[in-house]
């Protein structure tokens, strides 16, 4: 029996025979990315500004010009974010934007509405939902001309775009989709970026997003990164497809009517956060430690999560994503580019 499978279709039959869906994932969820051109709210031209900003913010921080191309036509790669990173963690989208531009590939954002925002929660509970967000992005992707499209630190995104997308896309639509994850790791193992792993020399542990580990079987691009940048790193136990969800999975960690925020952490997440504390065991409390979480939705649960269990105080165990990790392993920066904290 695959439970998963008939949550799914309970869901969507509540969604298209009887209007019943959590706002979350619909109304607040697709229907304003199809409306407003993101599930975050932002515009086009907030999202635009947003990412200038950043691109400005970066290039301030580390010493390197960062810009973001938009629009290129015929570009090899179409790179979509989780558009929840531009607003909630920065750096990780900056840092592709540095990272990308220092490896001189031929990349571009698009500024299309839709198009700039990874997330799909149609998957989580309405297959024609996603099926209209999913076509509208790779309608974009054919008129840019682009070779293939790469889903940035997303889980779900993967599983929209590249194993349920699989099913749905066809023609001039089915355009390659690919994870970043690979890239980055030809990038950094091939040599192209001179490092600097001390600069990474903290405890480093690693969360396995379900998405794109246990769906997708991409389990050690994201390792072989790390071993090379971060001295200290440290496996979780289990890990790799044998490791637990961060509890936010199927689009709870944006769930928060009736106590589901308290519910996720206290007992979705409980194993995972035993995870983590695990992980750690033996390091002094004051010592700063990161989570390394690829996946803009464990992300969110992890940020609830941790603040609730008040992990930076008493630990020092802060999360971010897998490219900062990268770019604060580049030799002289005037600063870290790891701003420790909650997140």
């Amino acid at each position: 029996m695959d439970n998963g499978l008939i949550a799914h279709e309970l869901r969507k039959l509540f969604s298209q025979e009887f209007g019943i869906a959590p706002k979350e994932l619909h109304s607040q969820g697709a229907v304003t990315h199809l409306n407003v051109g993101s599930s975050t709210g932002m515009n086009p031209e907030a999202f635009r500004d947003n990412m200038d900003f950043i691109d400005d913010d970066i290039s301030e921080r580390t010493g390197i010009e960062t810009h973001t191309v938009w629009d290129k036509k015929g570009a090899d790669i179409l790179l979509i974010h989780n558009a929840g990173e531009i607003l909630s963690w920065p750096d990780n989208p900056g840092a592709y934007s540095l990272l990308f531009n220092q490896a001189g590939l031929s990349w571009t954002l698009s500024s299309e509405a839709v198009a700039y925002d990874a997330v799909n929660y149609g998957l989580w509970y309405d297959d024609a939902m996603m099926g209209k967000i999913l076509m509208r992005q790779m309608k974009v992707a054919a008129e840019l001309g682009v070779k293939r499209v790469v889903i940035g630190e997303c889980g779900h995104s993967h599983k929209a775009m590249a194993v349920v997308g699989d099913r749905l896309l066809s023609g001039k639509l089915r355009i390659p989709r690919v994870s970043v994850l690979p890239i980055l790791r030809d990038l950094v193992v091939g040599g192209t970026f001179k490092l600097n792993p001390l600069q990474n020399n903290f405890p480093v542990t690693l969360h396995d997003p379900c998405n794109f580990v246990r769906s997708m079987g991409i389990v050690q691009p994201q390792r072989e990164i790390l071993k090379l940048i971060a001295p200290k790193f440290r496996e979780m136990t289990p890990n790799g497809v044998h490791n637990y969800c961060c509890g936010g999975g199927s689009g709870f960690a944006i769930m928060s009517s009736n106590q589901f925020e308290q519910w996720r952490i206290a007992v979705a997440g409980r194993e995972k956060m035993r995870q983590i504390i695990t992980a750690f065991e033996g390091e002094p409390a004051e010592q700063e430690k990161y989570l390394c979480a690829p996946c803009s939705n464990c992300k969110g649960q992890f940020r609830d999560m941790l603040t609730y269990y008040k992990a930076w105080d008493r630990a020092r165990i802060h999360y971010g994503g897998l490219a900062d990790l990268v770019v604060n392993a580049f030799p002289n920066l005037p600063e870290p580019f790891i701003r420790w904290g909650e997140g």
